[in-house]
């Protein structure tokens, strides 16, 4: 950490909210200091490093207010442990980095241990926690800090599955399960989705016959939901004042981070901006227009209520993109997790020593690999289905389930931690490989196992082509209605590069916070926008800064002079103000690839205020023979084989 300042990198993990650990750490109790010194303003927002605690002398500590607050109650809490030693300074978080990172260590070294010898997992450990896609990690604690609470989580649970325990003995563990992640729960929220995997695997997936051992199961999977509830519980009493858990996941939705799990988008997009900005705009947006409600403060428990609807309204409407979604998580979690990247991002530390060459070294070697990664895995699952199915079945739920859900918001930040996955099967596999050579091969298991896992794959495959069906049917509804809408002109003026629209919305909210919002179309002309080549309409904002700025690039097929309709794209816009300050606003279109004339109109749709989803859409006249759904780019050598094939 000190090599990385050093080198001019900062560490972010919103540090403006540590009020209450700044008070914990002074003895002043869990809450904010009313009024708040200046000294504590220039620290939290970085301006120096450290705090006296003598200057919150005269201030009161008054009772917390924001959700983002209650909801690190365990952070914040091991944050001032920290510095009631060293005193409050950012540089002393350096000490809790090297904890959590000592902690991970050690997990991948019994996780490792699971399936190899003391000298091989030495090894591993080492090679994963040196990695540059760990170290960079450490730049966020608040990140970071879930890891080693997941990775326990993980160990213990792999225990359960795997070695045969008294009642007693399985029951106590499970609880440990529930404990670790309420703890865990209080440093970053989305380790709650651990508990009802952890229930899941204690009640279904231990060792011994489920009608046999039922109630011992039952029991062990009652004890990790209750310790969970009873360690978590500071920060359960704290969510009436709402959180973020579904504004995080509307962002994982964006085509940046669809981009991320090489998935193709297909003709629609939730959106293109992976900015707080718009989400909260497209919050604000569907509470007004479909909950008939005031526009929600940001994170409140109305906001909350508003995001979860869309987030489930868009898994209702497109299921089979949720489900891809997950598959593409699971096949990169398993291809890059084997990389080891160089020292690149954000800055290079020890970069006049051989280090930087020598993870550039390894990086060459990982990469050429990394395809092996998703392989080697099924590699694995076929080894523990020939081992026993109960066992074959266990390591395809904790692998599909771990890789899995990061798909709710797919930035290496949320899955840095899972990187062990692929080393861990090809241990196995490697592991298992040896022994028979060793042994002789007993084919009949072998046989069983890689026809298992093979089942497994097709069973996955005919699983989303089936809910594919259903999405087809339900994308289709949704998009009819924006091809029969009713659309108004807008005043538009031509201009060098496209067209200016003079939009003015109607305005909802408090004069602190006024929105207004609009489903506009762009309609395009076959003849003007002929040619050869890429066409790209761009969605003009004037922001008050680059981070407001919510402009944005669309693809879009050529018109065809023949059809009978023409192409029209339809666009989600939105406008924000307070006190007259405009924080952001819609302007115009421009085009690349066509002159100015290929844009022949723009109008706003009149009949589609109580539509659920306003989404970012183009529609040819043959819309209805293009994929209603995202695919899994194939691997660049396939690509290359057969062009034009994405899946």
């Amino acid at each position: 950490m000190r090599d990385f300042r050093a080198a001019g990198a900062r560490s972010y993990f919103y540090q403006s909210n540590f009020e209450p650990a700044v008070t914990m750490a002074c003895g002043r109790g869990f809450g904010v200091p009313q009024p708040s010194p200046a000294s504590l303003g220039d620290f939290l927002q970085l301006r120096r490093d450290d705090f006296p605690c003598s200057d919150l002398s005269g201030s009161t500590i008054q009772p917390l207010l924001e959700a983002a607050h209650a909801n690190w109650y365990y952070l914040y809490g091991a944050t001032a442990a920290v510095w009631k030693i060293t005193g409050v300074s950012w540089a002393a978080i350096d000490y809790l980095d090297a904890f959590f990172a000592a902690c991970m260590t050690v997990l991948v070294y019994g996780l490792f241990r699971l399936v190899a010898g003391a000298g091989v997992s030495v090894g591993l450990t080492l090679l994963l926690t040196l990695s540059p896609a760990n170290l960079t990690q450490l730049l966020s604690v608040r990140d970071y800090s879930k890891g080693p609470f997941v990775l326990a989580a993980i160990f213990v649970l792999s225990l359960l599955v795997i070695r045969p325990m008294r009642t007693g003995a399985t029951i106590m563990c499970s609880a440990l399960v529930g404990a670790i992640v309420g703890v865990g729960y209080g440093f970053r929220g989305d380790l709650a989705i651990l508990v009802p995997f952890g229930a899941a695997v204690s009640a279904l997936l231990l060792p011994g016959s489920l009608k046999q051992h039922w109630m011992r199961n039952a029991a062990a999977a009652a004890a990790l939901i209750v310790a969970f509830v009873v360690v978590a519980l500071p920060v359960i009493l704290a969510l009436d004042k709402g959180g973020c858990t579904f504004h995080v996941a509307l962002l994982g939705l964006t085509t940046p981070l669809t981009g991320e799990l090489a998935l193709t988008p297909p003709l629609y997009r939730f959106g293109d901006s992976l900015t707080d900005t718009f989400a909260v705009l497209k919050t604000g947006d569907f509470t007004t227009r479909i909950l008939h409600a005031a526009v929600p403060a940001y994170c409140d428990a109305q906001y909350d209520r508003a995001s979860g609807q869309l987030y489930m309204t868009m898994a209702s409407v497109f299921p089979a993109d949720f489900v891809v979604r997950a598959y593409g998580s699971v096949l990169s979690i398993l291809r890059w997790g084997v990389e080891i990247p160089g020292l690149v991002q954000p800055v290079q530390p020890l970069a006049s020593t051989p280090v930087p060459s020598v993870y550039a070294a390894f990086h060459a070697v990982t990469a050429v690999l990394s395809p092996l990664g998703p392989l080697v895995t099924v590699g694995a699952v076929a080894v523990a289905f020939a081992s026993s199915w109960r066992l074959g079945l266990a390591l395809s739920i904790f692998v599909l389930f771990l890789a899995g859900y990061p798909a709710i918001q797919f930035e290496g930040r949320h899955w840095f931690h899972l990187r062990f996955l692929p080393w861990w099967a090809g241990v196995l596999v490697v592991r298992e490989l040896t022994r028979a050579r060793r042994e002789g091969w007993q084919w009949r298991p072998v046989l069983e196992g890689a026809g298992a896992a093979g089942g497994l794959v097709l069973a996955m495959g005919l699983a989303l082509l089936t809910i594919r069906v259903v999405q087809d049917g339900s994308a289709e509804r949704v998009f009819a209605q924006y091809e029969a809408a009713s659309i108004e002109a807008l005043p538009s003026q031509p201009t060098s590069s496209g067209v200016d629209v003079a939009w003015a919305p109607s305005l909802v909210g408090i004069p602190q916070d006024r929105r207004g919002s609009d489903l506009v179309v762009a309609t395009f002309d076959a003849a003007a926008c002929a040619g050869a080549g890429p066409l790209t309409l761009t969605v003009k904002y004037a922001a008050a800064s680059p981070a407001l700025d919510l402009t944005t690039d669309i693809r879009v097929p050529r018109p065809s002079r023949n059809a009978s309709r023409p192409t029209r794209t339809y666009v989600p816009v939105f406008q924000s103000q307070s006190e007259g300050q405009v924080f952001q606003h819609f302007v115009g279109f421009d085009v690349a690839g066509a002159p100015p004339s290929c844009i022949r109109s723009v109008g706003r749709v009149t009949n589609g205020a109580e539509w659920p989803l306003w989404l970012q859409v183009t529609l040819p006249p043959d819309w209805r023979s293009y994929p209603l759904y995202q695919s899994l780019r194939l691997p660049r050598p396939l690509r290359q084989m057969f062009p034009g094939e994405a899946e």
